[in-house]
């Protein structure tokens, strides 16, 4: 057997608690993983998971021998990062994570580019709704939209701008009318973002930019922005969503702006990752990648010569 794969299948069952989720990550069928661990456990003598329906579980000779191979194979991947600083040439796995309604839109459709610039790097994408802090562990990279925090050990860099903006359809604006002021909406259909509680808290600034909360109650509440959107273009009310999101349906005349100089929405696109990891030259190459194609005005917002192929992939 393939002892370095077994055992980079075993630490990835161990990091994950799931063959289906480690197999997600390494590219292989749950029985392939099956059998690599259980190959890994016969030549060993002994058993490392604890296979129950619902989790993977470490023995205690699974817990010693974890914290062996995590060593082993820092070590391998730090020759890796050597050799590739010799040669200049980035090979070998990155594995990333972002919210899925980014990742679909702005970074799927321009992943066939960063393979023709790094043909030898193999990345791994996580899409889900998870929770960053658990998945940081798990992932080189991992891309977030939301106040920017730095933890120890922790970098971070900001790869985006990333506005909100009140939206609506045509259609259902002529039959409700467009509100003119903040206080206007409380007379309107709201669609919000379902997050356990009773109400959405959308900014807003005045004329001498004091920044004013409304507690925006939907009579709809969806638990992605992907279903707000869905929602609004069949003329369901209004609704506060990214500009990566709804640009092109703005700049379409699908949707329509409301309250633009009034609304005060802005969390960043950012990156971040682990100071200390063996995987810096490929990170380093994928931010710059990302930094090159969102630029100072991200396609979203604004097609510009510069960005126009990378607008033109995201629309496909």
């Amino acid at each position: 057997m393939d002892k370095l794969t077994g055992m980079r299948v075993f630490t990835q069952i161990a990091t994950m608690r799931s063959f289906k989720k480690a197999g997600e990550r390494l590219g292989m069928a749950p029985s392939v993983v099956s059998k690599h661990l259980s190959a890994l456990e016969t030549e060993l003598g002994v058993q490392l998971i604890e296979r129950t329906t619902r989790t993977a579980r470490l023995t205690e000779m699974g817990e010693l021998y974890l914290s062996k191979c995590r060593s082993i194979l820092d070590e391998i991947d730090d020759i890796e990062t050597t050799l590739v600083k010799e040669t200049g040439r980035l090979k070998g796995p990155l594995n990333i994570s972002a919210p899925p309604g980014f990742t679909h839109r702005h970074i799927a459709p321009h992943l066939p580019a960063f393979s023709q610039l790094h043909p030898d790097v193999n990345l791994n994408l996580i899409s889900a709704n998870n929770d960053s802090g658990q998945l940081l562990p798990q992932v080189d990279l991992d891309i977030r939209i939301s106040e920017t925090r730095v933890h120890e050990g922790h970098a971070i860099q900001i790869l985006a701008g990333n506005r909100r903006q009140l939206v609506a359809s045509p259609h259902y604006l002529t039959r409700f009318g467009s509100p003119k002021l903040v206080s206007d909406l409380a007379a309107h259909k709201l669609v919000t973002v379902e997050n356990g509680l009773d109400s959405n808290e959308w900014h807003f600034k005045d004329a001498k930019q004091n920044i004013s909360t409304f507690k925006a109650r939907g009579y709809l509440r969806l638990d992605s922005g992907d279903a707000i959107l869905r929602c609004i273009l069949n003329d369901g009310g209004l609704a506060m969503l990214p500009t990566y999101i709804v640009g092109r349906h703005i700049t379409s005349g699908a949707l329509l702006p409301l309250l633009e100089t009034l609304v005060d929405e802005r969390t960043p696109i950012h990156a971040v990752w682990r100071q200390k990891n063996h995987r810096l030259p490929k990170i380093e190459a994928f931010l710059a990648f990302l930094q090159q194609l969102y630029g100072d005005i991200p396609y979203w917002d604004a097609v510009t010569e510069e960005n126009k192929k990378a607008a033109m992939r995201a629309s496909k």
